[in-house]
């Protein structure tokens, strides 16, 4: 502060000052108080690190942790397989999300390993001559309207079953009719007939025209700046243009980037610092948002970003592993997060060991959903770069290795 020139300045000066610091005061006050505010999200932000640090304390008491830990790949296979059969009356609720459902479970069997030549034909018959719509499209269920998102869902189902008659009998040309008839002139799709507009649709139709092979100007005209539209100013991308950033559309909007091969119009570093600070450091799994809580189907929502981003030239960089050695190394992984920590999250927290399946969180149960993006993100974690050395990093025992993910539209690598 200026020196003080008169006297009569001085009572002025002293009061001024005394005022900053009451204020300076009641700031640190304020401060103090919101780190220990107790609210809904801290409740359950403490309630979910004791749970997972007693999981924690329990498996890292085990001799040879983690190396003795296993993924129960035959309990999952299990699993999953007993919802090819039928599902019980809970799963009402998702009458409108049955080629999710197929997608979620052949998903997680071709990561398991699993074979699913047996189901093939029931499921192929199922998708194609129940659900796909005679003017173009799949629809949720039979007798529904044709709709997005289960277009993407059906659509890696049938490619998850690796069989040439699934691929004959998806009506190409109604697909690409469906298409174009939900093009906005926004420039993003709508998910169904008078729908929403959003980077989920938009993302749903790009993936399943590029795996059709149906990618034209006509299809794409706009698609970019939309996508760009929805970036926000955290990084990430939410569902619309001046939304939120969220895990599954920031994974929805940077995708369908990659697929029109557009990611110049994105502000890429801004993207990469808000996804490095989504991984939890107690838990090590992914949120979805800020203030959220851990979740396990943004292993893949989340973790799937990591190698298309690291695809734009946001790699490790080899200098980083100068004074490591080969295990050190093995264990820290090629992409820009904590790969241990995640597959620990995934395998002690959300596995169920008795029963298969993987849980949201604990200590909820286990779902077809979460148990098809847990493994996917299990997935990511283990599957170094091309040309990272390891290629590999599996936590545990080494027999938990899985199957690898294509990470721009989360269907088995081979399929």
């Amino acid at each position: 502060m200026a020196a003080v020139s008169t006297d009569e300045e001085a009572p002025i000066i002293v009061e001024v000052e005394e005022l900053c610091s009451e204020q300076q005061s009641k700031i640190e006050s304020v401060d103090a108080s919101f780190i220990t505010l107790n609210t809904t999200t801290t409740f359950e932000q403490r309630a979910i690190e004791r749970r997972c640090g007693e999981f924690y304390r329990a498996f890292r008491a085990i001799p040879d942790y983690p190396s003795q830990v296993l993924l129960k790949r035959g309990i999952h296979v299990a699993y999953v397989e007993k919802g090819i059969g039928g599902l019980s009356a809970g799963y009402a609720a998702l009458d409108a999300s049955r080629p999710w459902l197929c997608y979620w479970i052949l998903n997680s069997l071709t990561l398991l390993g699993a074979s699913t030549d047996a189901h093939a034909s029931r499921v192929i018959s199922f998708l194609c001559d129940h659900c796909q719509h005679v003017d173009g499209g799949f629809c949720g269920g039979p007798a529904q309207l044709p709709h997005l998102a289960p277009s993407y869902a059906a659509v890696n189902a049938l490619a998850s079953l690796n069989d040439p008659r699934a691929y004959e009998k998806i009506d190409r040309d109604g697909m690409y009719r469906f298409l174009l008839r939900m093009k906005s002139p926004s420039g993003g799709f709508q998910m169904h007939d008078v729908g929403e507009v959003d980077v989920r649709a938009t993302y749903c139709a790009i993936a399943v025209a590029w795996m059709l092979n149906l990618l034209t100007p006509e299809l794409t005209a706009g698609v970019a700046d939309y996508v760009a539209r929805c970036q926000t100013y955290e990084g990430g991308f939410g569902g619309e243009p001046w939304n939120e950033a969220h895990g599954g559309y920031t994974f929805c909007g940077l995708a369908a980037a990659v697929l029109l091969d557009c990611t110049d119009r994105l502000n890429l570093d801004l993207l990469m610092e808000w996804l490095v600070n989504r991984q939890m450091p107690m838990e090590g799994g992914f949120q979805g948002r800020n203030n959220k809580l851990v979740d396990a189907c943004y292993a893949f929502w989340q973790g799937a970003v990591f190698p298309l981003m690291h695809s734009l030239g946001f790699a490790v960089q080899d200098t980083s592993f100068e004074e490591l050695n080969a295990e050190e190394v093995a264990s820290k992984g090629g992409w820009l997060f904590n790969q241990e920590r995640l597959q620990e999250y995934l395998i002690v927290c959300c596995q169920q060991g008795t029963s298969g399946g993987i849980c949201d969180k604990p200590p909820k149960h286990p779902d077809f959903y979460h148990t098809c993006y847990g493994l996917a993100g299990i997935s990511i974690a283990q599957h170094n770069p091309e040309g990272f050395s390891p290629s590999t990093s599996v936590w545990g025992d080494p027999s938990n290795l899985l199957a690898q993910l294509d990470p721009r539209v989360g269907v088995e690598i081979s399929r």
